[in-house]
């Protein structure tokens, strides 16, 4: 009983002004919630000399570079400059260089442009223009509508606008191929 004694009269002793205060010290914080501070997310990413790797899974599809890269956070719009990337997939890689491209992250769709070349051994394919259009199950296609000429040892096709499957290789030419064979050298 001595113990709840002391404890009465310790409460008895303190300042009403020292209650006061314990009892309104963790009311400080009950106050209406202030608005946080929204930090400004940069929407538009500019970077230069980028390196880059699309990989399937675990294969490696793509490596390549770009001069200059600017990206869309809100709208995952890409645009590149000065291009270059090596494609695997098929028994020999392809290497295809545009100056220009620019697509859609998030549909999985590129457009190269100003001139585009792609070589795979002694073969040449050169376009105005071509684009990626992604299909179900994951591959897609490279396609295009305009001239393409397609060179190599001993011969030179050209036509108007092109199927490409990536996966195979195989290449479709429209607008009635001609072809040019017995050139001797590359044309």
């Amino acid at each position: 009983m001595a113990k709840s004694a002391m404890v009465k009269r310790l409460w008895k002793r303190t300042p009403a002004w020292f209650v006061a205060l314990v009892c309104a010290v963790p009311a400080v914080g009950c106050g209406p919630a202030r608005p946080r501070e929204t930090r400004q997310v940069v929407p538009q990413l500019e970077l230069g000399g980028v390196r880059f790797r699309i990989y399937r899974g675990a294969t490696l599809r793509a490596r390549g570079e770009a001069v200059a890269v600017t990206y869309r956070r809100d709208t995952t719009d890409v645009a590149v400059r000065d291009v270059r990337a090596t494609l695997f997939g098929g028994a020999t890689p392809v290497e295809i260089a545009a100056p220009e491209g620019h697509g859609v992250v998030s549909d999985r769709t590129f457009e190269a442009t100003g001139g585009v070349v792609a070589r795979r051994d002694a073969d040449v394919a050169r376009t105005p223009s071509a684009r990626f259009e992604p299909r179900e199950g994951g591959e897609g296609l490279v396609r295009g509508d305009e001239a393409v000429t397609v060179a190599g040892k001993g011969y030179r096709l050209e036509g108007t606008g092109f199927t490409l499957a990536p996966s195979t290789g195989e290449i479709v030419l429209g607008g009635h191929p001609r072809l040019l064979a017995g050139l001797g050298e590359a044309q």
